[in-house]
């Protein structure tokens, strides 16, 4: 490469395939075409050595004012006729306008990207200027590298020079190599230090090339091999393209690679003769615009991101917008006096000029959220180790209550069990007739503890100066039993003066067989019933289905009959323990269920996040599971496991900002997983879901500005409190 004006078509090729490398990477179709970047780089860094190489006399000022025209003044137009068109679009909200636009007009863009954190890798539109870190670079580069020249200049033999800038290539790779293998990705490809080993590689080409071509270039060129060649490293080249994304194993070795075959393309480009075609004029005008190319794609693609069309045909208008406006901004930039259409032209740069002023105007007067989104960021992070310390105690917390209540049905079950043991160690008391005389034995072995006072002839007129006598005493137990009206029975003052004396205690009484006054039994159900504390002991129905248990006269007992006449007493007052007891399992089975019942677990990213403080202190007993990288599938794995285990509680509350993408069949499908709980949903858009019950925080949106963040996705501490206070209005557990 040693005529000035001579005409290097393969170098344009070379631009071209890495022209598409880079936008064909943008729009997710080729996913090694991150490499073309180590292609551009060397390619910058041997033509920038060239030309000086070439230049008689090195003039630093003429350098930079190169660079401001080729390189600077395009940026300048691209960024402010972004900026422009971003501030007609309403529903486009770029929180970073301010410090990422700086951040490349003084060309420390690859640094801010590092420390905002922007994963080039990761695919995520969240700037339409995330790929302008390359040109940060260059510009760091081109600042230093005339004074750089000029030392390597002096160096007689170009040898030297060229293995100078080979030294500290490796250098850089080196750092590269480091960054990478120790999972600092981010440092590895942002950092000015880890990627500057392309461009010094094609710094040490230049100071070399002539030298190496005249000795081993030329000679396979006489062979006629330099086509062939070229295509070979083409090949290689584009294979590198399309197989190596960032997560491969050869990607490390892969970025030193394509800078050495772009190498030695270069070198291939420079010795292959050119005979001029017609379709040169197309090669060389679409290679003359591919700076503009990559300057325009990537706001084309951030401003096409949210239109719904198919995928492509999307692809389809942004390449011809790509083209087409990165053709009108470099006419407009490279008029002369002889073009044909200066005067179109002009008007072009007139109505670009006017824009471009109008987003520079759009740049000045935007406000720098960076402190507001920042003290967001530590507030989320705090409320998500909130959460997360919340989610802990809650699960330690349930696992405390669950091992209480197995204790507690535990306890339960032991005293259903001992319930016998109860009954039969009570301190009874008998007052009887003939009938529990005959039965005495038997009543000792069923209640050893209790005490029989019973006699022949004996009616309820005797009853209450017994019970009296044992109460002054303090001998009168809980449990009372009866046996009294086979021989009468008394008036209503003698009845109420034996339930003055029992007071709240128990009374057994046992019915008779045959009374001598028949309406005895009746009468005895009737102040069964009116009684809370009087029970019956049904004898009769006993002795109707055992003949055997009564002697001739059909009152007294026989031995066996003295058995189940014991038994019957105790049968009755076991059933009244059993289903006292029974009762109050059943009470504390439906308290538990009633807790279960109100308990409620809020699942949501960084509106829930964000709003934590605040619905906790209205719900400070409840569950919080939040994930700021919610996805329809992990949400719904999430709950099936939680569901499969009974680790959910009834009540759920759904609380997502609009950042989580999820339709409403996918809600539906959410509802039929959890169909057997009470599921909420917070919306801040007006929707209606069947059979789930939605709390809707849109109005308030649109009434209250103040309310959302400059981000309009997260909200205020005022837009927190609101949201809280609607939950509670909705959520009354």
């Amino acid at each position: 490469m040693n005529k000035k004006n001579e005409y290097y078509k393969y170098l344009d090729i070379l631009r071209i395939i890495s022209c598409i490398g880079v936008l064909f990477y943008h729009l997710d179709i080729l996913k090694g075409g991150y490499l073309a970047v180590c292609t551009f780089f060397t390619l910058s860094g041997y033509l920038s050595c060239y030309s000086l190489l070439n230049k008689e006399k090195i003039s630093i000022k003429d350098y930079y004012l190169n660079r401001l025209k080729k390189l600077y003044l395009p940026l300048l137009i691209v960024v402010f006729i972004t900026i422009t068109i971003i501030s007609f679009i309403p529903n486009i909200i770029w929180l970073n306008l301010k410090p990422e636009t700086t951040s490349i007009l003084l060309g420390y863009n690859n640094f801010w990207q590092l420390t905002a954190n922007l994963d080039y890798f990761a695919r995520h539109i969240d700037s339409p200027f995330i790929h302008l870190w390359y040109l940060s670079i260059l510009f760091q580069f081109d600042l230093i590298f005339p004074f750089a020249f000029i030392l390597l200049n002096k160096i007689k033999k170009k040898e030297i020079s060229s293995l100078i800038a080979l030294i500290i290539s490796f250098i850089s790779y080196g750092y590269f190599i480091e960054a990478t293998t120790t999972g600092n990705i981010m440092i590895s490809y942002y950092h000015t230090l880890s990627r500057v080993f392309s461009i010094l590689l094609g710094v040490s080409l230049a100071f070399i090339l002539p030298k190496y071509q005249k000795n081993i270039s030329l000679k396979i060129k006489e062979k006629n091999l330099d086509k062939i060649v070229f295509y070979l490293y083409t090949i290689l080249l584009v294979g590198l393209f399309l197989l190596i994304d960032s997560k491969h194993h050869l990607f490390k070795i892969s970025m030193l690679l394509t800078s050495v075959l772009t190498i030695r393309l270069i070198d291939y480009s420079t010795i292959i003769e050119s005979k001029k075609r017609k379709q040169d004029k197309f090669i060389k005008s679409l290679s003359s615009i591919s700076y503009e190319i990559y300057l325009v794609q990537y706001p084309i693609i951030y401003i096409f991101q949210n239109i719904m069309m198919n995928n492509y045909i999307k692809i389809i208008i942004i390449v011809l917008l790509t083209i087409i406006i990165s053709y009108i901004i470099h006419l407009s930039i490279n008029i002369k006096k002889e073009d044909k259409y200066k005067i179109i032209k002009i008007i072009i740069c007139i109505l670009i000029s006017i824009i471009s002023l109008f987003g520079l105007y759009k740049y000045i007067v935007t406000k720098d959220y960076t402190k507001d989104m920042k003290k967001l960021e530590k507030e989320l992070a705090n409320n998500k180790l909130l959460t997360e310390q919340k989610q802990k105690e809650y699960s330690e917390k349930q696992k405390e209550e669950k091992i209480n209540w197995e204790n507690e049905l535990k306890d339960l079950e032991n005293n259903e069990k001992k319930l016998k043991e109860i009954v039969t160690n009570l301190n009874i008391i008998g007052v009887g007739d003939s009938v529990m005389l005959g039965a005495i034995n038997s009543l000792y072995q069923t209640f050893p503890n209790g005490y029989f006072d019973a006699a022949v002839s004996r009616t309820d007129f005797e009853a209450n100066p017994i019970l009296v006598d044992l109460k002054n005493k303090g001998l009168l137990g809980d449990i009372i039993v009866f046996n009294l009206g086979t021989n009468g029975e008394g008036p209503e003052y003698i009845k109420k003066q034996i339930l003055e004396t029992i007071g709240d205690r128990k009374l057994f009484w046992v019915n008779a067989t045959k009374p001598d006054f028949p309406s005895f039994n009746t009468d005895l159900i009737e102040l069964v019933n009116k009684k809370d504390n009087i029970y019956l002991v049904d004898w009769i129905s006993v002795a109707k289905e055992h003949p055997e248990y009564l002697v001739a006269d059909g009152i007294h007992l026989t031995k066996e009959g003295s058995d189940a006449y014991a038994n019957t007493i105790y049968n009755t007052i076991y059933n009244m323990y059993l289903e006292k007891y029974n009762k109050q399992k059943e009470e504390k089975i439906k308290e538990h269920e009633n807790n279960i019942k109100n308990k409620i677990t809020f699942i949501g990213n960084d509106l829930l996040i964000n709003s934590y403080e605040y619905i906790e202190s209205n719900y400070p007993s409840s569950e919080y599971i939040t994930n700021d990288k919610y996805t329809f599938e992990s949400l719904k794995n999430e709950l099936e496991e939680k569901i499969k285990d009974n680790n959910l509680s009834y009540n759920i509350v759904f609380i997502f900002d609009n950042s989580f993408n999820i339709t409403l069949k996918e809600y539906q499908d959410l509802s039929k997983i959890c169909k057997d709980y009470n599921i909420y949903i917070l919306t801040l858009k007006k929707i209606s879901i069947d059979n789930i019950k939605t709390i809707d925080f849109s109005k308030e949106l649109e009434q209250n500005n103040n309310y959302l963040m400059p981000d309009r996705i997260h909200l205020t501490k005022e837009g927190n409190m609101a949201l809280s206070n609607i939950i509670k209005e909705n959520i009354k557990i």
